[in-house]
């Protein structure tokens, strides 16, 4: 069952950027807001990407990042 969710204390300046940028979409604040929150819950959060990075395998490059990022800005890069 859809619960509702109530905001208070928003600043005057918030609320009208909020209102006519769910106008410019051509959607209610509320249908605008919800899908901001969906969105919002779709991308990962930090403690999962976190998790994910520690688990990853270190990745050994033939040529250290420094040295290549040196060459290129020095002009002088080998390949």
């Amino acid at each position: 069952m859809p619960k509702q969710i109530h905001l208070r204390d928003i600043p005057e300046a918030t609320h009208q950027a909020l209102k006519a940028r769910a106008a410019a979409e051509g959607m209610s604040m509320s249908d605008y807001l919800r899908r901001l929150i969906e969105q919002d819950l779709k991308r990962p959060d930090w403690a999962s990407i976190r998790a994910r990075q520690a688990s990853m395998e270190p990745v050994e490059l033939p040529v250290s990042t420094t040295r290549i990022i040196r060459e290129e800005r020095d002009g002088s890069r080998i390949v």
